[in-house]
């Protein structure tokens, strides 16, 4: 017998998501200014928390009335089956490949980011060697052009091979994805949706004809994913079989190698199963397993192999950018403040001098005045305490400066008043001028990269479906809309939000991105939440029907 709904104290979460949203719409002005109009900020605020407390409730009351078919086998004669085969995997391949073979076509060769020719750079010895790209990522670009170069004498060439099997391997893991969530009970009509969504939607098509270090790291948290669930879903049983324990760590290993913010998501992941419904050697395994990784990526790496292979670490300017942010913004609005001594040391730590910081600030993006390596990195201590010190001057000041980096995730506009959508790349046209000289090949435009952006503009425009192109809806209300479930009044309320830490540790590694609304940034950093939502999505969907069954 379903139980009656009761909402409780969870109904915080759609009210602080409201009152977010309601100053990242005040933030989307080109001076990033918030409280201006107080009343129309308070009748906002008022309107997104109405808006939200009654969307969560609905789709909860939606979700605990949903019906189950794990037992489903799909005996008649159907083109689209979905039991555990090989066959079924291939099929539902075949489909995704197909309505994705378009944007494939149109994209040829590929698309490449400014990050990547950077790596490139660096491959080529005209960069300095550091880890602010993932190292191991730039062994392997610089391995795919010289592969390129030696076999067809064009280094984009050998770069496409490895889209290729960046888009074969993706297809894959989302067709064991929509199977997957069928063994776990969700209907065959509900796979249909997913699969759909998989198929037809075009942000998974643009972005894996990509190469950035956000589409290859997300291949292996996918895979990272499908295991947790898999272990959680048998409470542990399956923890102890050594294949499972190699995969959780190879590819919890390689999410951290190929994007360092990995390692915030796969290690409280797997480190918190002390609080999950597992038996005490699983949870131990799985700790042990958190444990190793974090030791890799923290101590052996950067201690070890790095200096090992002659790589720099990555400028600690990328640890702090709010911090840079928030002092940039008292800067051009509370300057007065700033002594002779705070001014000097602004300008000796920041590549940016203190006289210019006015002037460059920007309220959507930290990069010009953090720039791409600190000046005096032993003053960072200093920086620190002057940072610290300012937060407590001007609190509201530096709110309003970490939400002008973050209001892409909580709202739905821009500062010009277009719809808040992810912004695709279609073209390489982004990229470090002295590649050219390099990779003369380089594309700065696909050869019909015109029509896949007129299609993706088309699908975008489409009501009701365009609001799956809303940054907001994958970066903060998803994530808070499975928190909700989460936390209902049942017992097991950790162990049910630890076993959601995938897609929570993503969320709070989305709060610390600093540029969320302007460019196609965003929609790579939002791309991990949109590939794992669907699996988690059904792992909390599930875990509530069985608990009102038993009950």
């Amino acid at each position: 017998m379903i139980k009656n709904n009761r909402i409780g104290l969870r109904i915080v979460i759609p009210v602080i998501l409201g009152i977010m949203f309601a100053f990242g719409d005040d933030a989307s002005n080109s001076e990033g200014k918030i409280l201006t109009l107080k009343t129309a900020f308070f009748y906002k605020a008022l309107l997104f928390c109405l808006l939200f407390v009654f969307l969560f409730i609905a789709v909860d009351s939606a979700v605990e009335k949903m019906k189950w078919n794990a037992l489903e086998e799909n005996r008649e004669a159907r083109f689209l089956r979905y039991e555990w085969t090989i066959r079924s995997v291939l099929k539902n391949a075949v489909i995704i490949f197909i309505c994705w073979f378009p944007y494939i076509f149109f994209l040829f060769p590929g698309v490449y980011w400014s990050d990547t020719s950077k790596q490139l750079l660096i491959h080529y010895g005209v960069e300095e060697f550091t880890d602010h790209h993932p190292f191991a990522l730039t062994y392997l670009f610089g391995a795919f052009a010289d592969f390129g170069e030696q076999t067809f004498g064009n280094p984009i060439l050998g770069l496409y091979c490895l889209i290729v099997l960046q888009l074969i391997t993706a297809i894959m893991l989302l067709s064991v994805t929509v199977l997957y969530t069928h063994k776990m009970g969700l209907s065959r009509r509900a796979c249909h949706v997913e699969l759909a969504f998989f198929a037809l939607f075009p942000v998974f098509p643009v972005m894996f004809c990509s190469l950035a270090k956000d589409t290859i790291s997300v291949l292996f948290l996918m895979a990272f994913c499908l295991l947790f669930v898999e272990v959680i879903r048998t409470k542990g049983d399956i923890a102890t079989n050594p294949w499972v324990i190699s995969g959780l760590f190879l590819c919890g290993l390689l999410t951290c190698l190929t994007k360092k913010a990995g390692v915030y998501v796969v290690v409280p992941s797997l480190v918190l199963a002390f609080l999950m419904v597992l038996s005490k050697k699983a949870k131990a395994i799985l700790i042990s397993v958190g444990m190793a990784v974090a030791v890799i990526m923290l101590i052996l790496i950067p201690k070890c192999i790095m200096p090992a292979l002659g790589v720099e670490p990555g400028g600690k300017q990328e640890s702090i950018p709010f911090a840079i942010q928030q002092v940039a913004h008292d800067i051009k609005y509370n300057g007065d403040d700033m002594t002779e001594d705070e001014k000097g040391l602004v300008s000796d730590f920041l590549t940016i001098d203190y006289s210019k910081i006015a002037d460059s600030y920007d309220p959507q993006i930290v990069d010009p005045v953090k720039g791409t390596k600190l000046k005096d990195e032993s003053l960072f201590g200093d920086f620190i305490k002057l940072w610290i010190k300012k937060t407590v001057e001007h609190p509201l000041g530096h709110f309003e400066s970490w939400i002008g980096l973050v209001k892409g995730w909580f709202g739905f506009q821009n500062n010009d008043g277009s719809p808040n959508y992810m912004v695709v790349c279609t073209e390489s046209a982004w990229y470090y001028d002295p590649i050219m000289k390099y990779v003369p090949q380089w594309p700065v435009k696909a050869s019909k990269s015109d029509m896949a952006r007129s299609i993706y503009n088309m699908e975008q425009s489409v009501p009701v479906v365009n609001v799956l192109f809303s940054r907001s809806l994958w970066a903060s209300i998803l994530p808070c809309l499975m928190l909700f479930f989460a936390l209902r009044p049942e017992k097991g309320k950790l162990g049910r939000v630890a076993s959601m830490m995938p897609v929570d540790m993503s969320f709070v590694y989305l709060l610390l991105v600093p540029v969320s609304g302007m460019g196609g940034e965003p929609t790579r950093y939002v791309l991990q939440m949109i590939c794992v939502a669907p699996l988690f999505l059904t792992l909390i969907a599930k875990s509530r029907s069985q608990e009102n069954v038993e009950e």
